[in-house]
């Protein structure tokens, strides 16, 4: 505790000082994380979390539970009710997968053991940022950012899998039916509790981004490369990869522009996104803040998930690359191409969204 306590105070005084020597960099980083919330996160997450709040809500996340178990218990010896955090933390990305599994343990549907289990795969990247931002924003190349939400997918089937417990927990008694409440209620409840994550996570952007910023100007990045030259990696790269264990956005960008092989950069871009970098995790220890996790097991989990999703990243990618074609629409291309990209994630999203359909009109 005191270490903790001398590290994050060192950081404070860290960021005052650079707050003094660069403040007009400092301004323009808090502006650029401010635009990157309002303009992409915003947007993009706010939906989702309504969404899922209305649907927990009104109980479909336990019917859909009960049509799913016989997937998620032999598979990762967890309760059916354990799909909804895990299919929704791939769909859209950090850190829904957390907020869903803090949110069912806090109704008691799943117990403290199945949720630290659950948390160490179902806390994932979306679709939206690894194929529009990074594979055409990055790279100009969609096919790879299929590729690295196809890769984030098997790295957290292969970490569930890897971590499940031996013999499955007792369930927990049946909680009782949530008293029925009017559906304004459902929906106001529902849009507070969105916006509280989603001020939660904007801070935590927005102050990674200065700090980023504050570790540029200070020159620390480059340090950090200068002290790692031993690894056959170029200077840009290094800098790239120490950006990105802050925050994975702009270490994946200067992963894009670094000279080393186009194979290599994207495998470290894999490894990257799928390990979230310290300001997912601190948007994610935001959201699970009252619930009593080992961070430990967690920090663990995501580590083998980020080398799962690297590695089959690399062995997948000669396979993908004659598919990678610049100046190709992410979404909704007519070309040959796209088309077959794009069923990596829409054969299982609608896959999840029929399960999804039969919970909530399936009343029997």
């Amino acid at each position: 505790m005191k270490k903790g306590t001398l590290l994050l105070g060192g950081c404070a005084c860290f960021l005052i000082f650079a707050l003094l020597c660069f403040p007009e960099e400092m301004l323009a980083a808090s502006a650029e994380g401010v635009q990157l919330w309002l303009t992409k996160v915003f947007p993009s997450l706010f939906p989702f979390l309504v969404a899922c709040g209305i649907l927990l809500r009104i109980g479909a996340a336990q019917r859909m539970g009960a049509a799913l178990r016989p997937l998620m218990q032999p598979l990762f010896h967890l309760p059916g009710i354990a799909a909804f955090p895990f299919f929704f933390g791939l769909l859209s990305g950090y850190p829904m997968g957390a907020k869903l599994t803090a949110q069912l343990y806090g109704q008691r549907q799943l117990s403290l053991a199945d949720a630290q289990q659950l948390l160490a795969f179902s806390n994932c990247p979306g679709p939206l940022f690894l194929i529009g931002t990074v594979g055409v924003g990055f790279f100009g190349m969609p096919a790879f950012g299929y590729l690295l939400w196809l890769s984030a997918f098997l790295g957290a089937v292969a970490t569930g899998i890897l971590f499940r417990r031996k013999k499955s927990v007792a369930p927990l008694p049946s909680a009782s039916a949530s008293p029925y409440q009017p559906l304004t209620e459902v929906l106001s409840a529902s849009v507070a509790d969105a916006l509280r994550t989603i001020l939660l996570i904007g801070g935590y952007l927005i102050l990674f981004a200065v700090l980023s910023a504050a570790m540029e100007q200070a020159g620390l990045f480059s340090l950090l490369a200068r002290l790692l030259f031993f690894l056959p990696l170029s200077t840009e790269t290094l800098r790239g990869l120490c950006s990105g264990i802050l925050e994975m956005t702009n270490g994946a960008h200067l992963l894009s522009l670094s000279p080393d092989s186009l194979r290599l950069r994207l495998t470290l871009v894999a490894f990257l996104v799928s390990f979230g970098g310290l300001s997912i995790l601190g948007q994610t220890f935001g959201v699970l803040a009252a619930m009593p996790i080992s961070k430990k097991d967690y920090l663990k989990g995501k580590c083998t998930n980020a080398l799962f999703s690297s590695l089959s990243f690399f062995l997948l990618y000669p396979f993908f690359y004659p598919y990678a074609q610049k100046e190709v629409p992410a979404f909704f291309s007519l070309t040959e191409t796209s088309f077959t990209l794009s069923f990596l994630w829409l054969l299982p999203s609608l896959f999840f969204l029929v399960v999804l359909f039969y919970a909530i009109f399936d009343r029997g």
